[in-house]
């Protein structure tokens, strides 16, 4: 889970280099989701991509000037030192419901995961013989007569290729 984080899918519509869309993914995966605060250090991404400061800050600036959803990638402030913060991947953390300090993000992404789960349940329950797999159904099939196999339709099977099989191996 350590290496688990959010992007937001529009950056694919950004026109950026391979370098940029590397750097802002791994801000994006230091991103704190419940402080809601960008964790950039200059001479971490040098190091870990392998470029000097100078390219890295240039690099960064180009980020600055990238918007999606009208918002800037990277936005820097420089008071005692450079601080920076993330607006567009901020604003699509909050549209999935992250607030900060708040673990209310984490509830509706596993809302989310337990719809998705209760929707396959009740297509698993729909099939005929749920509880058969592809070599068990493919044995039932094969005993049914054959007005009852041509009442069956593929959509009624969890495989429906075995029904297709069945049929085209019929005498």
């Amino acid at each position: 889970m350590s290496k688990f984080y959010l992007t937001d899918p529009n950056i694919i519509n950004a026109a950026l280099t391979d370098k940029e869309f590397r750097i802002y993914h791994y801000c994006c995966s230091n991103y704190n989701v419940q402080k809601r605060s960008a964790y950039i250090r200059i001479v971490d991404i040098a190091g870990l991509f392998q470029l000097t400061k100078k390219e890295v800050e240039e690099l960064l600036i180009k980020l600055s000037q990238i918007k999606v959803n009208d918002l800037p990638l990277i936005s820097m402030k420089q008071e005692k030192f450079i601080s920076f913060d993330m607006p567009s991947h901020k604003k699509f953390i909050e549209s999935l419901g992250f607030k900060k300090y708040s673990n209310q993000g984490f509830r509706t992404l596993n809302g989310h995961f337990k719809q998705i789960k209760d929707a396959e349940e009740v297509k698993i329950k729909s099939y005929l013989y749920p509880t058969l797999d592809q070599y068990e159904l493919l044995e039932k099939l094969e005993d049914l007569p054959t007005e009852e196999l041509n009442k069956i339709k593929k959509e009624q099977l969890q495989y429906p290729w075995v029904l297709r099989n069945v049929i085209k191996n019929r005498p």
